[in-house]
């Protein structure tokens, strides 16, 4: 899971050290880290409902 991590962050510092001119090139990767962010909260919310199916709820 740290690698998704990483590479969401290495999207965003890439697209934040682009130029402007190039403002499609930099919403194409902060679009790309969305979705891994999505995913990566999606993955995080199954294995927490793994864990409450196991042990009971978590607050």
């Amino acid at each position: 899971m740290q690698h998704i991590v990483r590479s969401i962050k290495d999207k965003i510092e890439k697209a934040k050290s682009m130029p402007a001119y190039k403002a499609g090139r930099k919403a194409e990767l902060a679009e790309k880290a969305l979705d891994e962010t999505v995913q990566l909260i999606s993955e995080m919310v199954s294995r927490i409902e793994i864990l409450e199916a196991t042990y009971g709820e978590i607050d």
